[in-house]
């Protein structure tokens, strides 16, 4: 698990997602919800230098200057713990696009 954090914190959830479908393996949401996370997070591996990467990392450069980030990475973590069952980024620029959302959400923005 090298590379981004973001990617990471994606494999994390995929992770998660496996050991559910080693306590059910009849758990199919689950199996196809850990896929798109893996896929997610291969995809930003590739994404350095994008613009939505380097929009996301100002956002959380501007987000550290103010005394919302915890709840902003509370937000983050529950986003992630819905992909491939209430979310369905289609790649990781859409996944980075919905936490920026989160984040000026957060902020309200």
């Amino acid at each position: 698990m090298d590379g981004p954090i973001e990617a990471t914190e994606l494999e994390h959830v995929a992770d998660w997602r496996i050991r559910k479908i080693g306590e059910d393996p009849a758990d199919t949401q689950s199996d196809a919800a850990a896929a798109l996370l893996q896929k997610l997070a291969d995809d930003l591996r590739g994404m350095r230098g994008a613009p939505a990467y380097v929009e996301y990392h100002a956002i959380l450069n501007w987000l550290g200057e103010f005394d919302v980030m915890d709840d902003f990475a509370e937000r983050a973590n529950a986003y992630r713990a819905g992909i491939g069952v209430d979310h369905w980024p289609r790649n990781g620029e859409d996944y980075l696009r919905a936490l920026v959302g989160l984040a000026k959400d957060t902020a309200g923005m």
